[in-house]
């Protein structure tokens, strides 16, 4: 038999008792290790580290975007402990106590066991992670509304003053700096077609910052649809200002000349008003030439009116009626005799005289035709029709006149005389 076949029947024929030699070898040198080398080392992988923002950062909304959420410690310790130990059993935290600003900082990371165990020890120091801050923030924007996409009918127009938004303003949540980039909120409406009316429609919030540029950032919150918007549409036309006077008797008209500023303005009126198309002018009022004094004539102020629904979308709201040729105009005080006065539509059964015999007026227009005129050239009227007549003295309203045709100066401001009634007979 050869060497190798009786060695090979040797471990056949003793196998089992090898086995047990072995087992027991183990055993004896793990309890030997224990004896001579109690405790080990060893490191655990994966241990979940949690960051927790203190009560400052809270307050300040200071809040964590990106963190290392795992760390690998070193331990020591029985080995018959650690080497049951896994990343569960470990706790690790970020030490957030000195972030007191928004950006990336390097913190401690504090190690510890969910339970204590005196056969094990943390070894690791000194651990620490970034962990990256922002202070998040809300704001309220203003909405506007687009039109430039949206078409309407031939001569109307979109009276954007008029919107009407189903929100008045959108709130942005974020990052401080990326929300205070935001400059504006602005709806894009939709509708496909031609407006020829005041139409509601839905649109969706796109933000841009003040360069113009549209902000697209998925870590902004905002509601973004949902808008209902009313979109106003109104008919537009141009129209020349108008006033008219009230001159006095046989006053010539053309002698006063006068311009408007502005000439015209532009209205508009709601879509479904087609009255405006037959409107040829705006009139501003009248101005009563008796009521004009020197100081009138450097210009008068009207304001401008304009009928329910209308716009008036060149925002002036007054109009200046400007006097030419004013530097030839002037003001002269005359003193007339009651002589001159007439009384009209008095009752028959009464006698009328005026218990002032002289008055004093102030007459206005160009200085050679002031130069020229004399008391008796000034007439009054006393009109009393619808005035009860009664025995005594009334104070009444007299109408003056320079007498003459196509005259060019008139009488200023209103006047009034005591006129005494006595009756016929009485």
């Amino acid at each position: 038999m050869s060497f190798l076949k009786k060695v090979g029947a040797f471990f056949k024929k003793n196998l089992g008792n090898l086995i047990l030699a072995v087992v027991f070898s183990v055993i004896i040198w793990f309890a030997v290790s224990i004896q001579i080398f109690p405790n080990v080392y060893d490191h655990v992988d994966g241990v979940a580290v949690t960051a927790e923002p203190t009560a400052y950062m809270q307050e300040e909304n200071l809040q964590i975007i990106e963190y290392t959420d795992t760390v690998s410690i070193q331990i020591q310790g029985k080995r018959y402990t650690i080497g049951m130990l896994t990343a569960e059993d470990f706790t690790a935290s970020l030490d957030l106590t000195d972030i007191t600003s928004p950006g990336t900082h390097t913190v401690n990371v504090i190690l510890g066991m969910v339970k204590a165990n005196n056969d094990c020890e943390i070894i690791s120091t000194g651990l620490t992670s970034k962990v990256t801050v922002q202070r998040i923030i809300s704001k309220d924007i203003p909405l506007e509304v687009n039109t430039a996409n949206l078409s309407v009918g031939e001569g109307l127009q979109i009276q954007a003053d008029d919107i009407e938004i189903s929100a008045t303003h959108v709130t942005v949540r974020g990052d401080e700096a990326l929300v205070n980039s935001v400059a504006r909120a602005v709806i894009e409406p939709v509708y496909d077609g031609t407006m020829n009316e005041t139409t509601a429609v839905s649109g969706a919030v796109s933000l841009y910052n003040a360069a113009g540029t549209k902000i697209e950032n998925s870590e902004l919150e905002y509601q973004v649809n949902n808008y209902s918007v009313t979109i106003p549409v109104y008919r537009v036309k141009t129209l020349p200002l108008n006033v008219s006077f009230i001159y006095p008797e046989n006053f010539d008209s053309n002698s006063i000349k006068y311009s408007i500023v502005p000439q015209e303005i532009t209205i508009a009126a709601p879509a479904s008003d087609t009255a405006i198309e037959n409107l040829n002018r705006i009139d501003i009022g009248e101005i009563n030439l008796t009521g004009i004094a020197v100081k009138d004539l450097q210009g008068v102020n009207l304001a401008i009116s304009l009928p329910d629904g209308y716009k008036n979308l060149s925002n002036t709201g007054r109009a200046q009626v400007n006097f030419e040729n004013i530097d030839s105009y002037g003001k002269l005080e005359f003193t007339v005799s009651t002589d001159n006065f007439t009384v009209l539509n008095g009752d028959p059964e009464y006698v009328y005289s005026f218990v002032t015999s002289q008055f004093g007026v102030t007459a206005i227009g160009p200085s050679g035709v002031l130069q020229n005129l004399s008391q008796d050239d000034i007439t009054g009227t006393v009109n009393l029709l619808g005035i009860p007549t009664e025995e005594g003295v009334k104070n009444v309203t007299v109408t003056l006149r320079i007498a003459g045709q196509n005259v060019t100066a008139w009488i200023s401001g209103e006047y009034k005389i005591d006129i005494r009634a006595t009756k016929v007979n009485g």
